[in-house]
């Protein structure tokens, strides 16, 4: 399944609670600087889901400190409570914001795919959505390369955003 956004769409506006205690809206978030939303499935999956998720983790963890010279906000969302990101983020001590997303707005508004693990329903696999100062969506990254990440978004929110191509045929 693949989300429901593409590269100049506007982010919508869904507000979601992150682990410093605040409701964040995402799209008034990204007003003070580019961002690159994480979704993912790590602090309560198991198995494939989990380490697909940590490593994309790993990769933002890593990647902090070029992003934030890049003036670029990182922040990860999944769809565990607020205390649930919360332990998860000081055991991982993570040097950015989670976001809770506990009744999967957001995550259903975007089209994200889930997955059930018992009772416990998270994202599926880790997608990344880049997004520019204006709420523009610059890049979805749904087959998220832990290797690579940091450097889709640097150059996603680096680069303009491609012209629509006019058709050839089309009288000019």
């Amino acid at each position: 399944m693949s989300t429901k956004l593409s590269v100049g769409d506007p982010l919508p506006s869904v507000g979601l609670r992150a682990t410093d205690g605040y409701l964040l809206n995402l799209r008034s978030f990204v007003t003070k600087q580019p961002a690159v939303f994480l979704f993912f499935g790590a602090p309560t999956l198991k198995a494939a889901a989990r380490r697909r998720g940590l490593k994309a983790i790993e990769a933002l963890v890593t990647g902090h400190d070029r992003l934030r010279e890049a003036g670029i906000a990182v922040t990860g969302i999944s769809a565990d409570s607020e205390e649930q990101q919360r332990e998860f983020a000081e055991a991982q001590k993570l040097p950015f914001l989670l976001f809770s997303d506990e009744r999967r707005s957001a995550i259903e508004l975007l089209g994200i795919e889930t997955v059930a693990d018992g009772p416990n329903v998270n994202v599926a696999k880790p997608i990344a959505i880049a997004v520019d100062r204006d709420g523009v969506i610059r890049a979805v990254i749904e087959a998220v390369d832990p290797d690579k990440l940091v450097d889709q978004v640097v150059s996603a929110l680096s680069e303009p955003i491609p012209a629509a191509t006019q058709d050839a045929s089309a009288p000019s």
